[in-house]
């Protein structure tokens, strides 16, 4: 009876956008979409019990997100004893606005009532042209009650499509949080904009997606000034060595952070056509600009988001910054027979003796006074260097995602040890943020699981290369994008058994 009456909630549920009829008083559909998940919303199995021929209809106004939920079917089971249908709108009306709930005329006629001097909130940040089309990033806080309503009415999307997201702004009891608490988030929304003189359309904003961006406190070491007595502005200690908060409010803006994006949603059916690129390049742009940002991290990032920051971030790097965009393996650098200590500066020697930039393998101070200037977080920076000096080894010693189809020219002796040698800078990174996994482990299978672990970052490296030259040479109108840049499936037999990266 169970398997009869109970069908799969993400078939059931269908998330639309919808906008005015030019021509009468009905909606226009502009995009329909299934969810990936709903185990937030109806349990791990994502199966709702009771109905047969069940459809849940949640429709947003393509412009100011409001909601309107609507649930029927075309037969309901009859309760017998404690077992019941679920109640569908009470499941809910936990995740929604009230206004989500109002009858499906009132909506209507809401959405048509909608002014069309309407603009997203916040301020606009940055705008694209991209093929043709208008597209705008708009930034709020989440204090402003205009942006908070918007979030309110769009956040189960992130539920629906984010493994393991949940909501902001509230407590556990679903309270909003304080003023001065909600003024830590930013929120991004991107919308593509048509153009006034379009009269097949109503709506002029046509949401896309959004991202939040939380402000984390971080801490800096103080820094002397140049000479001493010099910067009157110094925070010097009180006569009587007391030390007090200043007797005023500090702006939020004065306050050095992290600015760590915790949400970054882009609709279905908007995807695949660099909407997610403009925003989070838009994020980056905005936090270099703000000089109490010193660092931008991302919170549980998945693979795909992985892809779009690697993309990005190299990108960026290579275009803004010349020593990265130059940066190439240091040659000269021995490379011990055994016992190598793979050391912090990327010096590799049998002892530990001191080190200058010029025997290393890179020049690590350097690099890291290059990550702090770009607010690229340590392991994200890493990574890019890593692929970027890999996109630079000779072509006879470079990893490809899928070599099946080329032939590599003959290494020489050179080409081999620069290939050793940044082997031996991914393993040192490795290694050290999986000591502790890996110390449980006997010297011979440590070595085995290191290097199994090496293989497959060099595949996703490479993978991330190929995705990049194969959309540069197509932005050049050299050649088509590679179905093999577009894999998403690892190496046959391959798993990683240590954290990769």
């Amino acid at each position: 009876m169970d398997d009869e009456w109970t069908v799969d909630a993400s078939d059931a549920l269908t998330i639309s956008l919808v906008e005015p009829s030019i021509d009468d008083d009905s909606l226009n559909k502009i995009a329909s979409f299934h969810p990936k998940f709903t185990y937030p919303l109806f349990g791990d199995e994502e199966r709702i019990f009771g109905y047969k021929g069940l459809k849940i209809n949640l429709q947003y106004n393509a412009s100011d997100l409001r909601p309107n939920l609507s649930v029927s079917s075309s037969k309901k089971f009859a309760s017998v004893g404690d077992i019941e249908a679920t109640d569908v709108s009470a499941v809910m009306k936990d995740f929604l606005p009230g206004v989500a709930f109002q009858k499906h005329p009132d909506f209507r006629q809401a959405v048509r009532s909608l002014p069309d001097t309407w603009t997203p909130p916040g301020r606009l940040v940055k705008t694209f042209n991209k093929g043709g089309e208008v597209y705008e990033v708009w930034q709020g806080n989440l204090a402003d009650s205009a942006v908070k309503q918007l979030v309110k009415r769009i956040q189960i999307i992130v539920l629906l499509f984010v493994e393991g997201g949940s909501y902001i702004g509230e407590d556990a009891d679903g309270n909003d949080e304080p003023e001065y608490s909600l003024a830590r988030w930013s929120v991004y929304f991107l919308y593509k904009k048509n153009p006034d003189s379009d009269t097949e359309v109503k709506s002029k904003y046509i949401f896309q997606g959004y991202s939040t961006v939380y402000r984390f406190w971080m801490f800096q070491q103080p820094t002397p000034p140049a000479t001493p007595r010099s910067d009157t502005t110094a925070l010097h200690a009180p006569p009587n060595d007391s030390w007090e908060l200043p007797e005023r409010d500090l702006p939020l803006t004065d306050i050095p952070h992290r600015a760590r994006i915790s949400q970054f949603v882009i609709l279905p059916t908007f995807q695949g056509k660099g909407a997610g690129a403009m925003l989070y390049s838009t994020i980056f742009e905005l936090q270099m600009k703000d000089l109490s940002a010193k660092e931008v991290t991302v919170e549980d990032p998945n693979e795909a988001f992985d892809l779009l920051r690697d993309i990005c971030d190299m990108r960026y790097l290579r275009k803004n910054e010349p020593d990265f965009a130059n940066l190439k393996i240091n040659p000269d650098v021995p490379i011990p027979e055994k016992g190598g200590l793979l050391r912090n500066d990327t010096g590799v020697t049998l002892t530990h003796q001191s080190h200058t930039a010029a025997d290393t393998i890179v020049d690590i101070d350097a690099l890291e006074k290059l990550r702090v200037r770009h607010k690229i977080a340590p392991r994200q920076f890493s990574r890019l260097v890593e692929m970027h000096l890999m996109s630079r080894l000779p072509a006879s010693v470079r990893p490809r995602a899928d070599s099946s189809g080329s032939k590599n020219p003959v290494a020489s002796k050179g080409d081999k040890k620069v290939y050793t040698l940044w082997r031996l800078l991914l393993k040192q990174r490795l290694y050290r943020r999986n000591a502790t996994i890996l110390g449980e482990f006997e010297i011979t299978e440590r070595i085995l699981k290191l290097n199994e672990t090496v293989e497959n970052v060099e595949w996703e490296y490479a993978k991330v290369l190929d995705r990049i030259e194969s959309t540069s040479a197509v932005a050049n109108g050299k050649r088509k994008l590679d179905k093999g840049a577009e894999a998403e499936d690892g190496p046959s037999g391959k798993k990683i058994r240590i954290e990769d990266t």
